[in-house]
């Protein structure tokens, strides 16, 4: 049971990785976006720690250019808790943006 258990909260926690990644994606597409090339469209960004087990996202609203910080940023350790609030961020964010 305690196997099944492990599987299915792993299984759970990849499909809201995966849908962090979504989010991303649907904000950024798949081009290049930078400022100077892409005007004002939002710029996102996704890493994934293996070694910590941490989400890194950032986005900038108005496109990324050097020296720029995000307007949105989460380091979200992957539970439950926190991967829930980075996906209702992002929801909020990509109907924001009209992406």
């Amino acid at each position: 049971m305690k196997k099944r258990l492990k599987r299915k909260i792993e299984k759970r926690r990849r499909a809201e990785v995966h849908r962090v990644l979504d989010l991303v994606l649907d904000i950024n597409g798949l081009g290049r976006r930078q400022e100077k090339l892409t005007g004002n469209l939002p710029t996102a960004f996704f890493d994934f720690s293996g070694h910590t087990a941490f989400l890194y996202v950032r986005v900038c609203e108005n496109g990324w250019r050097e020296k720029s910080r995000p307007d949105y940023t989460s380091d979200t350790p992957i539970d439950q808790k926190h991967l829930l609030q980075t996906i209702n961020d992002l929801e909020v964010m990509k109907r924001v943006l009209s992406v």
